[in-house]
């Protein structure tokens, strides 16, 4: 639907507003200037025409980084993103995620609105996590950076234990890393949720641990080799 503005809340001319009342065209009387009212406008509205998709996932702020962790229901995501705010980070949606495409090659994800602030705990029913832990302990939105899947061990199932085969998701064009944790009875999965985080952070800073000692390796076994 198009629109007029009038910025710095300046009177509309008589012309124009009965143009507007004939052809039923909203005028908008903002206080900002015009420079950063359009900067604004074409913001919101790339957002609003981003393409985006609802999944099934928890999303966690961790230190900068958006992981979203995904799962068959009952596993325990919920569960391990509390637990990742009671270690101070920050929660982004929980149970339903909206992921968006933004400029460049940015997937953004987000909450539904009517659930944002709140988790579902099984057993204990509906949490509003402001209160209960802060407003730091939340965020609107958070950029995709990782997704963690848990999943139950399985013997047809063979999980990376070096690191070096990395998995990713394509999400609206886009390659987002993919890791894939074994739930096993008492294992900490809050930590080592964080620790992937903090891993593909490294990543992002041109860190890769595991190409690192792999290239290590490489090297050691050369200089064998010609030494024998």
């Amino acid at each position: 639907t198009p629109a007029a503005a009038s910025t710095r809340n300046r009177k509309v001319p008589t012309e124009i507003r009965e143009l507007a009342t004939r052809y039923k065209i909203p005028v908008l009387r903002p206080p900002m200037i015009t420079g950063p009212f359009m900067n604004d406008a074409t913001v919101l509205m790339d957002q609003l025409s981003a393409p985006s998709t609802r999944v099934h996932g928890t999303t966690v702020d961790i230190l900068g980084v958006g992981v979203l962790i995904e799962g068959e229901p009952g596993i325990g995501k919920s569960e391990a993103a509390l637990a990742l705010i009671e270690r101070g980070h920050s929660l982004v949606a929980d149970d339903i995620t909206v992921l968006r495409r933004d400029g460049g090659d940015v997937i953004s994800a987000t909450s539904v609105e009517i659930t944002r602030y709140h988790m579902e705990i099984r057993g204990l029913g509906i949490i509003h996590v402001p209160s209960l832990f802060g407003v730091a302990a939340v965020r609107t939105d958070v950029r995709l950076d990782l997704i963690v899947r848990l999943q139950r061990p399985s013997p047809q199932v063979e999980l990376d234990r070096t690191g070096l085969n990395t998995m990713y998701r394509n999400v609206f064009g886009v390659n987002v890393p993919l890791v894939t944790l074994p739930v096993d009875a008492g294992r900490d999965l809050a930590h080592v949720i964080e620790v992937a985080a903090l891993n593909q952070r490294l990543k992002m800073l041109g860190h890769d641990a595991a190409k690192e000692l792999d290239e290590k390796l490489i090297g050691i076994l050369s200089k064998r080799r010609r030494a024998s």
